[in-house]
């Protein structure tokens, strides 16, 4: 089973006087996997499925995207491709559908300004990348298309798709890219600026936004200041932020929030490092106005982060699968009797050979070689980074299964001059591309003419 991370565009803003879609919380994530979108992978496989079965033959439209349609099948497929990825805190139920629709839209728009950019995928480009992703999963291109359809996929479908995703991914880097310029004298500011205490703190943000139009007047403002300022009163009070954008979305309030996962004070935007200085577990920042609206900010945790983490480590692994209709109580009862042999002294390598449903590694007693970060998910990297050297982590799981990991070797990051200039100029075209990257997306969406029809109607 594949284990590499898929890059993946997710929801932006929507036009305030257009139909609306309320935007997912997944925005953060989408940040997060900007410079790894032309990384291609076989988890791009899970990025297409085959139509639902009770799909009918007369498909109806379900939003006008500029000059191009959006079909119910579409969605079907989509939907189903995000309940395939069984990604962890997935919504179900409205709130996943309501995702779907903006995904679609957002795909629509993307694809529609690469169109207009001439931005095309050949055949060429197309089988090189399946061949690429064949290769970096162990596969030849006839395994990986008989994995597809072994999936339940159709492979005609799927290639469709994965030129979509490559077609989105070449016009966001062209128009990230350009003119993206990091002078030497930030670089050095940023050097100078940082502090050992800022380096060993990583923060775990959760988030609301009240968004706003760029050219929002001052009535308008402040009655968006004002919800920002209830919401943070009733989250000082107890209420989760998760329930909070629930209750004020059904109210009509173009708002959306997330978990911002685990980031340094170089790695968020300078409006949000700024707070962070005195804030405890669980306090709640004052409004924060940006160009989008205003933001909320709880501090979920700081934690303490290791001058000594890996740059890169050699892991082997043992899956068990919850795919292929084993359900989570059947898949945790299994890795339990792994962790019993393994406890037991049996080889670890004879152990995957028996029981790892992730077959390239299998073969290989488990070895998954050498990976740095951003090359596998988020969860089976966050363990291989963080269990010493020829020690077996606990059972955890991840959106493929059950794991347990060994981590072999590990390579430890450069310490030199050039090595931390280099990291710093990294940290700030990271930051300069995410927020272009959040602007070029939040202007696409505002001139994009949006109209939702059937059970979309419900997303206005």
């Amino acid at each position: 089973m594949p284990l590499t991370a898929r890059s993946s565009q997710l929801p932006t803003h929507d036009k305030s006087t257009l139909p609306r879609v309320s935007r997912s919380a997944g925005r953060c994530l989408a940040l997060a996997s900007l410079f790894t979108v032309g990384a291609v992978t076989l988890n791009l496989a899970a990025s297409t499925s085959n139509a639902l079965a009770e799909e009918t033959a007369l498909d109806s439209i379900i939003a006008v995207v500029n000059d191009d349609i959006i079909l119910s099948s579409e969605f079907s497929r989509e939907r189903d491709t995000m309940l395939r990825q069984n990604q962890a805190g997935l919504p179900r139920g409205e709130e996943l559908d309501r995702q779907v629709v903006e995904r679609l839209i957002i795909r629509s728009i993307q694809l529609q300004e690469a169109e207009r950019r001439n931005i095309r995928i050949d055949e060429n480009t197309l089988q090189r990348a399946i061949e690429d992703m064949a290769r970096n999963n162990n596969l030849t291109p006839t395994q990986l298309r008989e994995q597809i359809t072994a999936e339940g996929m159709d492979f005609l479908q799927f290639r469709e798709d994965l030129r979509k995703n490559l077609t989105v991914s070449t016009l966001t880097r062209r128009e990230i890219d350009s003119n993206l310029f990091v002078s030497d004298s930030e670089v050095e500011e940023l050097l100078s600026s940082t502090t050992s205490s800022e380096g060993e703190f990583r923060y775990t943000l959760e988030h609301i936004l009240v968004k706003l139009p760029q050219q929002a007047d001052a009535p308008l403002d402040a009655e968006a200041l004002g919800i920002a300022q209830s919401l943070a009163s009733r989250a000082r009070d107890g209420e989760s932020f998760v329930a909070l954008v629930k209750t004020a979305r059904a109210a009509g309030t173009d708002i959306e929030g997330g978990n911002l996962g685990s980031r340094s004070l170089n790695d968020m935007p300078e409006l949000f490092a700024q707070e962070m200085n005195g804030m405890q577990e669980g306090d709640i920042t004052e409004p924060l106005r940006s160009a989008a609206g205003y933001h909320l900010l709880r501090l979920v945790s700081r934690a303490t982060v290791s001058q000594a983490t890996p740059e890169r480590v050699r892991a082997r692994h043992i899956l068990v699968s919850t795919r292929g209709g084993r359900s989570n109580t059947e898949a945790q009862a299994r890795i339990r009797e792994v962790q019993a042999q393994l406890d037991g002294g049996t080889d670890f390598a004879e152990v995957a050979l028996t029981y790892s449903d992730d077959n390239s590694s299998a073969a290989k007693g488990g070895d998954l070689g050498w990976f740095g970060a951003g090359e596998m998910v988020g969860e089976f990297e966050q363990v291989a980074f963080s269990t010493p050297i020829n020690q077996l982590s606990q059972p955890f799981k991840s959106a493929f299964g059950w794991h347990i990991v060994e981590v072999l070797e590990q390579q430890m990051p450069e310490t030199s001059e050039a090595a931390a200039t280099a990291k710093a100029r990294g940290q700030l075209r990271q930051k300069k591309g995410e927020e272009r990257f959040q602007a070029w997306l939040d202007n696409l969406r505002d001139n994009a003419y949006v109209e939702l029809r059937g059970f979309a109607q419900r997303y206005q």
